[in-house]
């Protein structure tokens, strides 16, 4: 994945990327972006449509709970949110325009009876209603993978920019907020991270100190007075909620702020495709040690038989040499995301608990994000057709072993999905293994890395 000096959450066509602005730049001026593999966006809108919820109106799923579900208004009753999701995700990944969207989608739509007006006078599918389920589920899927990449880079670049379009379309109060420069961690984001309404043009752009000490003629450092409240009814509840001024009802949250966390992130790699999961996991901006850290902490309370709230932990992925590899053997993985079970977690550590000497150093074990990235070969058993990670421990002569059993089925339950299928490449078993063994050309073939 080619990276860039700043992340922007721009709305599309443009994609997740630009550069931070020289000082000769107009402050006006809305950043170039770069054309780079929207894998978190894919990602945020892949999650999303883990629940395919659908609804009678808008406010059924309010602000936050649309990062965890996908719905269209008066979609009840008709079996179109699959079409509508898979459409808006062919778009984001292509970068289709909204025509290319609409002509794709509206014959489905229409076969299924969901286009017009109904009997009663309530409109269904439209271009309009289309126009509006394109902009605000693309912007806001780039404003979500953009959060990720904030969280992921902000010990590098440490702050966030409100960037407005600044032309005669622009709210005022988007306007005001124009070039205003905040830490990322600063709860002002909790509401006002763009979009901020139907049609919001905003984005927000990461800065790093460097930057911020040459625009700081430029920047504002606090933000204008607050505007008020105005108080809207939600329709589906009765309930009264206050809603600051300049931002549209529903849109006063931050929609990637929720799946921050390093697993959060880590789970996305799941659905989304093979190749950008790899480019995403091989990024050394990659959170690798966040997510080794916890995934030490539930690991430790599974072995204790402590609840937990997942069942299934997302380790990491394969590579692009890995994924070339098996290609290049006939073999093409629905996913590239490398998974680890409770039982398995349990049955390893048992095992070094015991002494047997039969499982991997408890540390490898409680640190597998990390591991995976220090293996030093990955084999293919040509028996049993699985994965063979391998990798040094000190002071022993055997390597050793992480079992991974490519395109592995299961049900699996982690927060706000429930229960759901998950077809992923699972770490089933672990081991040490004798380097003469691994060099049995005839059992194993060599994909990526050395046995030397």
């Amino acid at each position: 994945m080619r990276r860039s000096s700043a992340r922007s959450s721009r709305a599309p066509p443009s994609r997740p990327g630009s550069r931070a602005p020289r000082a000769n730049r107009s402050p006006e001026m809305v950043p170039e972006l770069e054309p780079v593999a929207p894998i978190d966006a894919l990602a945020a809108l892949a999650a999303r449509g883990r629940r395919l919820d659908p609804t009678e109106h808008w406010t059924e799923k309010w602000q936050a709970e649309h990062a965890h579900a996908f719905t269209v208004a008066r979609s009840a009753g008709f079996d179109i949110l699959a079409d509508i999701h898979q459409e808006l995700t062919r778009a984001l990944a292509e970068g289709a325009t909204f025509r290319d969207f609409a002509s794709e989608l509206q014959p489905k739509l229409e076969l299924k009876g969901w286009w017009g007006r109904t009997e009663d006078g309530v409109q269904l599918g439209s271009m309009r209603r289309l126009r509006t389920i394109f902009d605000a589920n693309l912007r806001v899927s780039y404003a979500a993978g953009a959060w990720a990449a904030f969280e992921r880079n902000k010990a590098t670049r440490p702050w966030l920019r409100y960037v407005a379009v600044m032309d005669g379309r622009t709210r005022p109060e988007h306007a005001r907020r124009h070039n205003l420069c905040l830490r990322v961690d600063d709860p002002y984001w909790d509401r006002w991270a763009p979009p901020c309404g139907w049609n919001c043009r905003c984005t927000l752009q990461s800065l790093s100190d460097r930057d911020v000490e040459r625009m700081r003629g430029e920047l504002a450092f606090a933000p204008p007075p607050d505007e008020g409240v105005r108080q809207y009814r939600i329709r589906a509840t009765g309930d009264v909620v206050d809603v600051p001024i300049g931002i549209d009802p529903g849109w006063a949250h931050n929609p990637g702020k929720e799946g921050h966390r390093a697993v959060v992130l880590a789970d996305k790699l799941v659905e989304a495709p093979p190749e950008l999961a790899a480019q995403a996991a091989a990024d050394p901006a990659w959170p690798a040690r966040p997510l080794a850290d916890e995934f030490e902490t539930w690991a430790t309370k599974v072995v204790d038989g402590d609840r937990v709230n997942r069942s299934t932990w997302t380790v990491g992925a394969m590579t692009p040499p890995i994924l070339s590899g098996l290609k290049a053997r006939g073999i093409a993985p629905a996913s590239a995301a490398i998974t680890v079970r409770q039982d398995a977690v349990r049955h390893m550590l048992r095992d070094f608990k015991a002494s047997r000497g039969a499982a991997p150093p408890i540390a490898a074990l409680l640190r597998l994000p990390e591991t995976l990235g220090r293996a030093s070969a990955v084999l293919l058993d040509r028996r049993s057709g699985k994965l063979l990670y391998v990798f040094d421990v000190e002071a022993e002569e055997r390597l050793a072993k992480l079992v991974v059993e490519i395109d592995y089925v299961e049900r699996a339950s982690a927060p706000d999905v429930g229960r759901v299928t998950v077809v992923s490449n699972s770490i089933r078993s672990g081991g040490m293994v004798e380097t003469r063994v691994l060099r049995d050309q005839n059992a194993y073939e060599l994909i990526d890395g050395s046995l030397d």
